[in-house]
């Protein structure tokens, strides 16, 4: 028991990207088509938690928050143009490809461009 306590003394341990991994790796297991992927994630995940090699694992845990607030923020960036796409429609300029939005359902409009003051018909 002392010989398995000293070989796991300096190890990494698990972080937020390990718990992940196996997380994916277990999902993936679920389908005889990605059973291999998940296992392969999984055994790659306990071999991070295993690693004495801290300043490696920290790299890739940063990579991996980088990746995640990324995510984050295209997403977050996302919602507002759900929201609105009931009620407005957006069109380019002709002259100047300003993105201008408009309500919907006011039939035929003129729209003019802000930045650049050209004029266009469109069908809302």
């Amino acid at each position: 028991m002392n010989k398995l306590k000293d070989y796991f003394k300096g190890s990494y341990g698990i972080d937020k990207f390990s718990k992940y991994l196996y997380g994916i790796g277990a999902i993936l297991l679920l389908t005889k088509y990605t059973a291999v992927i998940g296992l392969a994630l999984i055994i790659f995940s306990t071999i991070r938690s295993i690693s004495k090699n801290s300043y490696s694992r920290q790299k890739e845990l940063q990579g991996f928050e980088r990746f995640l607030n990324t995510l984050k923020y295209k997403m977050r960036n996302l919602k507002p143009s759900i929201g609105h796409s009931s009620q407005y429609k957006v069109f380019k300029c002709p002259n100047c490809s300003q993105k201008l939005r408009v309500p919907k359902h006011q039939g035929k409009i003129v729209i003019t461009c802000k930045k650049c003051g050209t004029e266009f018909k469109k069908r809302t």
